[in-house]
């Protein structure tokens, strides 16, 4: 507990009226001294009676960079309401256009702007307060405890025509492969290729017999691999999440591999929103293997994608930034 600049000048006032007093009589504190002094002990008492009160935070969704928020604050466990500063601190990777609000604290809640300006898992909190007795005269330090977290999805670009058709190409070349694997017979139906039907089963009933191969039932998945240096990370992270996107909206499942881990995807919304999260996360280090089917490769000069067998920088096949609302795309990602 302190003296706040207006208690301050109370004091000095109290003092002052102490030495008129001494020079000129007792009235003097009858006018200036005796109120100031209960002004001070009611200011004193009253803010050392504060305790920190319980803090709700109402915590943004997860969503990628450049994109701003509300954050709520509601105070809990307030037994008198009372003026306080508030602030509420902010990781880095983000920015708030409010520093500190004074308000009463105990009756609205108090709301702020949050901007993501960086991927990866960001902190709200904890919360200070700076509490003041009803006059003005005294202050205290309220830290309330209790941190929340969010989220920051990296950017995501779309690609041009020619990476999309050779990212497609490469789950169809191992479906090919994989007819080579027979699975089973089953009764014709009418769209089945020609090319599919098993002539000699066919001969022996009355109706035409179709084969299935295992890639007719499964469906292949392609595996990205990526890795760069401290300075690339961030490029790491977006030339990842547009190929694995990419080619998640071509009902692709992808498999992806990065130095924080190893995420299988599948076509859905739950694939996706894993795919966007393990690249949020991901941080430098060497590419896992070199044998998947797309390679990233991130530095601070630049990235380099390898698809198939051709290599290209991800500059050169990068479409604008595409416009996605909880992660699913409202068109218009290829430039």
């Amino acid at each position: 507990m302190r003296l706040t600049r207006r208690g301050m000048a109370l004091v000095g006032v109290c003092v002052a009226g102490f030495v008129l007093a001494g020079l000129f009589g007792a009235r003097a504190l009858d006018a200036v001294v005796l109120p100031g002094i209960i002004a001070l002990v009611a200011g004193a008492l009253q803010v050392r009676s504060l305790s920190p009160p319980t803090v709700e935070r109402t915590v943004p969704r997860d969503d990628f960079v450049g994109k701003t928020h509300e954050v709520a604050l509601r105070f809990r466990d307030v037994k008198r309401p009372f003026v306080g500063t508030v602030t509420d601190d902010i990781d880095d990777g983000l920015t708030s256009g409010t520093d500190a609000v004074t308000t009463t604290v105990g009756d609205d809640s108090i709301r702020y702007e949050v901007t993501y300006d960086h991927r990866g898992e960001r902190r709200l909190g904890p919360t200070h307060v700076v509490a003041r007795d009803i006059f003005g005269l005294f202050e205290t330090d309220l830290h309330c405890s209790g941190q929340d977290s969010i989220l920051v999805y990296p950017r995501v670009y779309g690609l041009d025509g020619w990476a999309q058709q050779d990212l497609v190409a490469l789950r169809e070349t191992d479906r090919t492969d994989e007819r080579a694997e027979f699975d089973s017979l089953r009764e014709y139906v009418r769209g089945d290729a020609l090319r599919d039907v098993h002539w000699k089963s066919s001969a022996k009933r009355d109706d035409l017999i179709v084969q299935e191969f295992a890639a007719d039932h499964d469906v292949t998945s392609v595996t990205v691999a990526g890795g760069g240096d401290a300075a690339g990370a961030d490029q790491l992270a977006e030339a990842t999440a547009s190929v694995a996107l990419a080619l998640h909206d071509a009902d692709i499942p992808v498999t992806l591999l990065l130095p924080n881990g190893r995420v299988d995807a599948d076509t859905d919304r739950v694939g996706r929103m894993r795919l966007l999260e393990h690249c949020a996360r991901v941080t430098d280090g060497p590419v896992p293997t070199d044998e998947a089917d797309v390679v990233v490769d991130a530095r601070d000069a630049g990235v380099e994608l390898r698809i198939g067998d051709r290599r290209v920088p991800f500059e050169d096949l990068r479409g604008r930034e595409s416009r996605l609302v909880d992660g699913w795309s409202t068109g218009g990602v290829v430039a």
